[in-house]
């Protein structure tokens, strides 16, 4: 008989197979998970377990997991991780067979594997030896899970996790009603220091900036936005409605079901604020609603592995908000706010250098030009008045507070904001000139320039930098506390109380310690970037 020739043991098999019907698929292997690569994965109440194996290597891995979609409800997927022995490798393969046609699955993890806490949405295992039988990533859905699937990605490096979360946290720049200037955090490897002139050619930088070539490190970056409401993520409390925030896969399954960010009309281009910073990628992001809470987040993608930032969050000013963003001024090149220049119509929208006022560059230029001027009569790079400062910091340090002058910057009153910011009216036309007169000169703007508008004014610490960056020769003084600097200047969020010359005290010990939060509250323009913005941690 032909039963005869087969052998008993699959014979069995053979029989169990005809016998029973297929029941759910209690434990299956899956595509083996690809070394320095993410992969995506998904698990459903048809398949209670998976089980992913993991290719050898020499070497110790960081394997990364994230949750990519969150099941209303229902507790996700729990993960397990093992390096597999010569003997596990045998097991585990023979219970792929016995375990698939069970009739009452009874899942349990692996034997000495170890879980991944996942809570957060995203989860790591090291497998501190190396794997040289390579290894196990076992998938096992909590009892009673209904619905589904639980999608999920895995990421598996010899050096740094594939999933990271950064400390990092974009910036915002301004808003306007219905749109904003945001900006990722500084691309690692990008920053480079000042070159301090040196005798006999010390030569101080040309008025008119130019923009530096990105390098290489900057233009191989992919760095992705993601804008939602922030009523889509967050409470009333102020608490996260789900802590896969901190998932990068997450918030691409929120974003892809929702929208939000496609609906958006956003431009991208690297910019270079503060070359000891960085370069950033600039986003001008349009479309977006007035008086509305917003939250982004920046995914920065680094060869095979994906950064995702901390939160950041803003507010679009009130319907009817008169000022226009400015950004990507080499001149100028910390300018990055909404500024009352005439409304745009059409293609460009917002002002960059190749539509900035020619009157106001021309007279930005001649101030420039003149103060370099008076800061050559001191024999720099020959004789030192300071040992931290140069003729060189003493440019960078005028330019920035006449950048701050020169191009003021609007906001909007925050009756909640505590302590109030430093805003004032600005009326055009006034006579008043200590108080509410523009600080431009609206007729070299055009007869379309705004009409009234208020104020974000500079800080404080603006000025200061000046005075103590340059020589005393120049005899820069800056308004005291108390009795003219409110007039001009946003006093005490920054600088501390003193008694200097200057009237500045300790920086950074001001009332708010800093002149911007991760929250979009802005006290006064300091114009820099390198100011305390990262979030709390409790």
């Amino acid at each position: 008989m032909l039963f005869d020739r087969v052998p008993i043991a699959l014979l069995l098999l053979l029989l169990g197979l005809v016998q029973h019907e297929p029941r759910t698929r209690a434990q299956v292997f899956t595509t083996p998970v690809e070394l320095d690569k993410i992969t995506a994965h998904s698990i459903s109440t048809n398949t209670q377990s998976l089980l992913l194996s993991l290719p050898s290597t020499p070497r110790p891995v960081v394997l990364s997991v994230e949750l990519c979609t969150q099941v209303d409800g229902q507790n996700p997927p729990r993960f397990f991780a093992l390096a597999n022995t010569a003997s596990s490798t045998t097991r585990q393969t023979s219970s792929q067979t016995s375990t698939t046609t069970a009739s009452t699955p009874s899942i349990t993890p692996v034997a000495n594997s170890q879980e991944l806490d996942v809570s957060g949405g995203v989860g790591y295992w090291n497998s501190v030896k190396s794997l040289d039988n390579g290894g196990i990533l076992q998938v096992i859905l909590p009892p009673g899970a209904t619905g589904g699937p639980w999608r999920f990605s895995v990421g598996l490096s010899t050096n740094e996790p594939l999933h990271w979360r950064s400390e990092r946290t974009p910036l915002f720049g301004d808003s306007t009603s219905t749109s904003a200037l945001l900006f990722s955090p500084p691309i690692p490897n990008t920053a480079s220091d000042f070159v301090e002139p040196t005798f006999p050619k010390y030569e101080l930088p040309d008025k008119n900036l130019s923009s530096p070539s990105a390098p290489t490190e900057a233009t191989s970056t992919n760095n992705t936005l993601v804008v939602f409401p922030t009523s889509l993520l967050i409470n009333d409390d102020g608490q996260f409605k789900t802590e896969l925030t901190s998932s990068a896969c997450y918030l691409q399954s929120l974003e892809a079901s929702t929208n939000t960010t496609g609906s958006l009309n956003i431009a991208t281009r690297l910019v270079l604020r503060n070359q000891e910073e960085g370069w950033r990628t600039q986003h001008i992001v349009q479309g977006l609603n007035p008086s509305t809470n917003y939250t982004f987040y920046v995914m920065s993608t680094f060869g095979n592995q994906v950064l995702l930032s901390q939160p950041a969050f803003f507010k679009t000013k009130r319907d009817g908000f008169p000022c226009t963003l400015a950004h990507s001024l080499p001149f100028c090149p910390s300018v990055a706010y909404s500024v009352p220049f005439p409304p745009l119509t059409g293609t460009p929208s917002t002002y960059d250098a190749s539509n900035f006022p020619s009157q106001l560059q021309e007279t930005l230029f001649n101030s420039l030009g003149n103060f370099t001027s008076s800061l050559k009569t001191f024999a720099c790079g020959r004789d030192l008045y300071s040992i931290v400062q140069s003729c060189a910091s003493c440019e960078r340090a005028y330019r920035t507070w006449l950048c701050s002058t020169l191009v003021p910057r609007c906001g909007e009153v925050d009756e909640s904001l505590l302590p109030p910011a430093a805003i004032v009216p600005r009326v055009v036309g006034s006579t008043n000139t200590t108080a509410t007169s523009a600080r431009v000169d609206q007729t070299v703007l055009g007869s379309s320039a705004v009409g009234s508008y208020s104020e974000l004014l500079p800080c404080l610490e603006t000025c200061h930098a000046v005075d103590r960056a340059c020589p005393p020769t120049l005899n820069w003084r800056c308004p005291r506390k108390g009795i003219t600097a409110e007039r001009s200047y946003g006093v005490g969020f920054i600088d501390k109380e003193g008694d200097d010359v200057s009237g500045g005290g300790q920086e950074g010990a001001g009332r708010t310690g800093r002149s911007q939060d991760p929250y979009g509250n802005v006290w006064c323009n300091r114009m820099t970037t390198n100011d305390r913005i990262t979030m709390n941690k409790t």
